[in-house]
């Protein structure tokens, strides 16, 4: 079967190689230097459909009980070469969610390719919905600008 892809997605799929084929990709999450969930870890996994791009966080050792939310991030000023301390700006958020009495959780994701193509989706922050500034956790999605 071939697939016609738009220029859009050929150049995702070549400047971020983000869906590593049909299978997809899976990020993993580090802990941000702070004291926020020490536990804290988890992956993405990244996958291209019909639907558009499928993102699914797994996630564990979050705060039980507790309500999280979690956003793409562009890249930021602040580095080149670590987009979770690039400080960017949210390009698209996922839909809030609560971690289960064992303090894991799983959102995704559903968007259209466009708003994370080029620099737009260079990393994923989960954050305290009660206070967003608290980022226990990023996965970075693509190491390089541009």
């Amino acid at each position: 079967m071939k697939l016609v892809m738009g220029a859009g997605m050929v150049m995702l799929l070549g400047s971020c190689s983000m869906m590593g084929g049909m299978g997809g990709t899976t990020y993993t999450f580090k802990h941000n230097p702070n004291a926020a969930d020490p536990s804290a870890m988890g992956s993405a996994k990244v996958m291209a459909g019909s639907a558009g791009m499928s993102t699914t966080l797994s996630l564990m050792g979050l705060t039980p009980n507790k309500a999280y939310i979690a956003h793409y991030h562009a890249f930021g000023p602040d580095s080149s070469t670590d987009p979770c301390a690039s400080n960017g700006p949210v390009s698209v958020g996922f839909p809030n969610f609560t971690a289960d009495a064992s303090g894991n959780a799983s959102v995704t994701l559903t968007t259209d390719m466009a708003k994370i193509m080029g620099d737009m989706g260079a990393y994923i922050n989960v954050h305290y919905a009660s206070d967003p500034s608290v980022v226990p956790i990023c996965a970075p999605v693509k190491m390089t600008k541009g």
